[in-house]
């Protein structure tokens, strides 16, 4: 019997805190001499990162996981939802795609509070807003619903049906949505109406980032970087951060001052100058960077395909400390001084951000 079977038949209402003890249990300080609080296995692999609100961590492994941060007790289960997607939470509500089914949870207990069916999967978050949730699958529409309600507000038509990587963003007012062709979209978050698009040779794009009125997306199977406006969608610049090395860059760029990190296949995390995209310096690991990277107090978080957690200096890239933790880590995501990533085996780590570990 599978694990995803025996959380069916012993959650009616979707809720369950797991007795097996390889499943749910937290586990302190198995690594000597390393900064990790605690881990925790969640029954399946972690694609996404995990979303941090109000002193608890939201994780999607095997059905989502509410997790207590200060040690990793399960606070509850929810068997349908989560897939490959993180959680948006709000207020007392958390928002997440599942198996067919974009769901409306409370925050408190996972309880579920409306739910609407979906023709495809969702890999991506939704972007929530003024009321509003916005997300897409791997149709063809970008869809709003009512926050409150989940009724249906507007859909439009803006992409091919495939896989998806590419999550909407809500920024100054403004909804974006990039296809699998590279093509970016800027709508009124309200009415759908498109206020401007703009091609670029992007493919199977990541999430962008939306800063300070400029919208930075990796190429996604391609191994450039670009930067438009986010008012206009007028081109920028482009960048193609090491022409003899660098190959396909999937991850959502991270941004600290002026300089853009994004990681790329070729084992390597860059920094750019945000300004021209000018390559400033990069940091070499033992595995692809498809870990979109995050950055707190001067340091760059990084996940590799080598099964290492990475801290970096922000401004120089020299190393500051990485933690082996097994499996590829996925995105990492920083809260109140601990850093909280899952592996694709099944295990949610919470890792202290300073002081540095004493074995690298």
């Amino acid at each position: 019997m599978t694990n995803r079977k025996r959380l069916r038949r012993t959650s009616k209402d979707l809720r369950f805190r797991p007795s097996s003890p390889s499943t749910g249990t937290a586990q302190s300080a198995f690594v000597p001499g390393a900064p990790v609080r605690w881990r925790v296995h969640v029954g399946g692999p972690v694609h996404s990162a995990p979303t941090v609100a109000d002193g608890t961590v939201y994780v999607a492994g095997d059905g989502l996981w509410a997790l207590d941060t200060t040690d990793g007790t399960v606070r509850w289960t929810h068997p349908d939802a989560g897939f490959t997607s993180a959680a948006t939470v709000v207020g007392d509500s958390v928002y997440i795609a599942g198996y067919f089914r974009f769901f409306a949870l409370a925050a408190t207990d996972g309880r579920t509070r409306w739910h609407r069916r979906m023709n495809r999967w969702s890999h991506t978050p939704p972007a929530v807003g003024n009321g509003l949730v916005h997300y897409v699958n791997d149709n063809r529409y970008l869809r709003t619903l009512d926050a409150a309600t989940g009724r249906g507000r507007w859909r439009t038509k803006y992409r091919r049906p495939r896989w998806n990587e590419s999550a909407p963003v809500l920024a100054d007012g403004t909804l974006y949505a990039v296809d699998d062709r590279g093509t970016v979209r800027a709508f009124d978050p309200a009415t759908g109406r498109t206020r401007w698009q703009q091609s670029t040779p992007a493919f199977e794009p990541s999430t962008p980032l939306v800063h300070d009125g400029c919208l930075y997306l990796a190429a996604g199977q391609g191994p450039r970087v670009y930067a438009l406006d986010a008012a206009t969608g007028a081109h920028r610049w482009q960048a193609w951060p090491d022409i003899q090395s660098v190959s396909s860059i999937k991850t959502t760029p991270a941004i600290y001052g002026n300089t853009l990190y994004v990681g790329s296949r070729d084992h390597r995390l860059y920094a750019l100058n945000a300004t021209t995209g000018e390559t400033r310096w990069h940091v070499t690991t033992g595995g692809e960077v498809g870990s979109s990277p995050v950055v707190a107090d001067g340091t760059v978080y990084f996940g590799s395909a080598d099964g290492h957690l990475w801290a970096v200096s922000a401004q120089n890239g020299q190393v500051r400390w990485k933690v082996p933790l097994g499996g590829r880590v996925s995105t990492p995501v920083v809260a109140d001084g601990v850093v909280y990533v899952g592996t694709r085996d099944g295990y949610l780590y919470a890792v202290d951000a300073v002081p540095a570990p004493r074995n690298n």
